[in-house]
């Protein structure tokens, strides 16, 4: 499960963040996950209640996964669509497209508990 390194390495990155900010603890992590990443959204929830389970800045931490969709854009008219069945644009009717979201893996909001 690939979701368990993923997680490992989206938690040092934070860590360096909260050391940065001088922060107490984390309170929630918001990442974007992209309908072609590759990421089971079920699996990389399990590997982080199980990290934060051994690590304490996490411990009361919550998990929020965004669902980003994968979409397809029209070289020739900029048409955006998701139906990955069609294979041409439904409205221009050309074939030039490519992928232009749905791959992405990323943390969209991290909020720190900061005591002064």
């Amino acid at each position: 499960m690939h979701e368990t390194s993923l997680v490992i390495a989206m938690c040092t990155q934070i860590e360096e963040m909260v050391k940065a900010q001088n922060a107490q603890k984390v309170v929630s992590i918001t990442v974007r996950v992209g309908e072609f990443s590759g990421v089971e959204e079920e699996a990389f929830s399990f590997a982080f209640e199980v990290y934060k389970k051994e690590h304490p800045l996490f411990k009361e931490a919550v998990l929020k996964l965004e669902k980003v969709p994968a979409l397809k854009r029209c070289l020739n008219c900029g048409e955006e669509f998701s139906n990955f069945q069609q294979r041409v644009c439904p409205r221009c009717q050309k074939e030039e497209i490519i992928y232009t979201g749905g791959e992405e893996l990323e943390i969209a909001k991290l909020e720190l508990l900061v005591e002064d």
